[in-house]
């Protein structure tokens, strides 16, 4: 477990702690500034501004390069950070979250000018109680007064939503809202999202899941469906063998190479432990 886990989860996952998810740290100042701070910031700023920057820092030496996305990644870890979550951690963080509201996607608003884009779920996040959230979040998305209200979930509800984004090929990440509240899981993929954006420039603004994929050689069939599914191709297919494998430097944990897989070949083991993926966050 990363240091950051450590810190958030005392020697558990940290974001399988309840007290994380409590609608009761809204009730900080803090937290609801910065809450909708980032959504009118984000839901106005044009993904093409974020990109601009980061393209003006990678052609910087390495060296200042890396200096200044390490000043930055620690910032984003106070304030704003993630991680891959499979599908085996959804229904207990679901169960955990209390109020769950579905959303329109920030990123692909930013990305795409897309506002019907709902891939996007609210966590612990009661718009009733929090118009200070709800009015700039519609205002940003500009769903007009005859507009659905936002839509609430059950748990159940959520996980099959979920299931179907991961049918999709979306992998699943946590966030923060000021760490360690979590307030969102976001579905997303590397042609839209602003976060997988950035992974493009080696900006890590999310964690590796807690697990790695490994292919059981004796069920694979060689049937090539799985490789078309990594968002950070980790995904390879050996000639030799006629089988796929996994390289476990490159994955990151979050499970969707399984969807496609009718033989069910892929699974997930502990990160920890890994001879190689082991420290690997």
């Amino acid at each position: 477990m990363c240091q950051f886990c450590h810190q958030h989860g005392e020697g558990k996952t940290w974001y399988l702690k309840a007290e994380h998810y409590a609608e009761e740290l809204l009730a900080d100042l803090e937290r609801r500034r910065y809450l909708k701070e980032f959504i009118e910031k984000y839901g106005a700023e044009p993904g093409a501004a974020l990109e601009k920057d980061l393209q003006r820092v990678w052609r910087l030496p390495a060296w200042l390069r890396s200096l200044i996305f390490r000043f930055q990644e620690r910032r984003y870890r106070r304030d704003h950070f993630g991680q891959v979550v499979p599908r085996e951690d959804l229904a207990r963080v679901l169960e955990l979250a209390g109020s769950i509201i579905r959303l329109p996607c920030i990123c692909r608003k930013s990305t795409k000018g897309r506002t019907d884009a709902e891939y996007c779920i609210g966590l612990g996040l009661d718009p009733e109680k929090l118009l200070d959230f709800q009015e700039p979040f519609l205002a940003t998305f500009r769903r007009g007064p005859d507009a659905a209200p936002l839509e609430r979930l059950t748990p159940a509800e959520a996980l099959d939503l979920h299931r179907s984004f991961a049918r999709q090929g979306l992998i699943h990440t946590l966030w923060t809202f000021k760490t360690p509240f979590i307030g969102a899981i976001c579905n997303c993929d590397r042609a839209d999202c602003l976060a997988m954006l950035s992974y493009r420039y080696q900006f890590r603004i999310f964690f590796r899941g807690e697990y790695v994929a490994e292919v059981k050689a004796e069920s694979c069939s060689g049937c090539r469906a799985c490789l078309s599914q990594c968002q950070f191709g980790a995904l390879g297919f050996s000639l030799l063998d006629r089988q796929a494998f996994i390289d476990p430097i490159r994955c990151y944990g979050c499970g969707i190479c399984r969807e496609p897989c009718e033989m069910g070949a892929i699974r997930l083991i502990p990160r920890s432990g890994h001879p190689l993926a082991g420290n690997l966050w």
